[in-house]
């Protein structure tokens, strides 16, 4: 058995889905989900609206893996550690960078981590396409804005991401938001290789977006809330171009479009503050310096 801890954002959970997925597949044994941390937490489970294997560790499950996690405090360092730690029952991503041997990984284990690299993942690339596909039809209003995105010749989404990352006092410090030097940067790009594309802006603020971003070409906005947001990014796999905020939540509307390969792809090189990033960006995608 692997169990996933699964933590953050709809595109957090995602990474760690993959990983979880792909660690299982290769010991040929079963996938189980720790989503207990979201009672009460600022980000909701929201996975549970995807077609995948969302089978969840009982709390006794649970337990007999956490127990062997590694602490860092005084007591853990002095008592804890000696006694419990076992760093092959329980993962902690050892850095937020590619490591290639934590594929090697054997079960039974428990990973805590991020685990923010398709390199991560590719090999069951078209597993997790199928995956994370919608177990419910689109609402009325997102079937809409399909529906406009499919008649459009050269649909753009454009993500803004603010909320917890402009406002919250830690991730603020940690993320921060994109400048509008960024936007108006990507804009120009689009706007040389595309000629006339049609924007459709996706934000969690969407009145700030409204208000700040401004295009020379049609543009829709967009932005259902933390109730929808597996909607929203669903209609962001439809565009054929993207240019990203900071939000791993992007990162898939992108990575999981049947043009993410050919079409352009803009992203802002600095995602953390603190963190190497240096594995989550595809190669193939265009990296602007903000």
């Amino acid at each position: 058995m692997i169990i996933a801890k699964i933590q953050g954002g709809l595109g957090n959970q995602m990474f760690q889905y993959a990983f979880g997925r792909v660690l299982a597949l290769r010991n040929h044994t079963e996938l189980k989900l720790d989503a207990t941390m979201f009672e009460g937490y600022i980000h909701r489970y929201t996975m549970d609206h995807l077609n995948i294997k969302d089978i969840y560790a009982t709390p006794a499950e649970i337990s007999s893996f956490t127990r062997y996690r590694t602490h860092n405090t005084r007591l853990g360092r002095w008592l804890l550690n000696p006694l419990f730690a076992d760093k092959k029952r329980y993962v902690i991503e050892p850095a937020f960078t590619f490591v290639p041997e934590m594929l090697n990984l054997k079960e039974p284990c428990m990973v805590d981590g991020y685990w923010q690299s398709e390199k991560y993942f590719l090999e069951i690339e078209n597993l997790l396409r199928k995956e994370f596909t919608l177990r419910e039809p689109l609402g009325k209003y997102s079937q809409e804005i399909a529906a406009k995105i499919s008649s459009t010749e050269h649909p753009v989404f454009l993500h803004i991401r603010r909320g917890d990352f402009a406002h919250h006092p830690t991730y603020s410090k940690i993320h921060g938001v994109c400048p509008p030097e960024y936007y108006e940067a990507a804009k120009g790009i689009i706007k040389e290789k595309v000629g006339s594309p049609t924007y459709f802006v996706f934000s969690d603020d969407i009145d700030w977006a409204r208000e700040n971003i401004k295009t020379d070409f049609p543009t829709e906005y967009i932005g259902q809330g933390p109730d929808k947001n597996y909607e929203d990014m669903e209609l962001m796999r439809l565009c054929e171009h993207r240019i990203l905020a900071n939000s791993t939540f992007g990162w898939w509307g992108a990575w999981l479009s049947d043009t993410y390969r050919t079409g352009i792809t803009i992203a802002p090189k600095q995602w953390n503050i603190k963190l190497n990033t240096k594995d989550l960006l595809p190669t193939h995608w265009t990296v602007l310096p903000f």
